[in-house]
C-alpha cells in the first residue's frame, strides 16, 4: 500500500471514530472526545476529519487501531446482548403459542 493510501485510510478511520460520536456530544465535542481517547490534539483530529494530515507516525496508526479495536468489541459485546434478549424473547413467544396450542 502506498503512502498515500495509509494516510488516507488513517484519516478515514479517525473520521469514522469522530462520526461515531457525532450525534450525541456534536462535532466540537467528538473532536475532544476522539483526540483525549487517542491521546492527539483536538487540533490533530480536525485536521483528519478534513483530510488535511500529510504524515501519519507509527504511534498514530497503532493509536487509531487500538481504538477501532475496543469499538468494535464493544459494539460485538452490544450485539451478542442484543441477540440473546432477542433469542429470549423468540423463546417466550414459543413457549406461549406451545401453552394455547395444549389448551385448544
Amino acid at each position: 500500500m502506498c503512502a498515500d493510501a495509509l494516510r488516507d485510510e488513517f484519516q478515514n478511520l479517525v473520521s469514522a471514530e469522530v462520526s461515531a460520536r457525532r450525534d450525541r456530544v456534536g462535532l466540537a465535542g467528538a473532536f475532544a472526545e476522539v483526540a483525549r481517547a487517542l491521546g492527539f490534539t483536538v487540533r490533530r483530529v480536525r485536521a483528519c476529519w478534513h483530510h488535511e494530515v500529510r504524515s501519519v507516525t507509527l504511534a498514530e496508526w497503532q493509536a487509531v487501531r487500538a481504538l477501532g479495536a475496543a469499538r468494535l468489541a464493544q459494539e460485538e459485546s452490544r450485539l451478542r446482548h442484543e441477540d440473546a434478549l432477542i433469542r429470549q424473547r423468540l423463546e417466550n413467544i414459543r413457549q406461549r403459542q406451545a401453552a394455547l396450542r395444549d389448551l385448544l
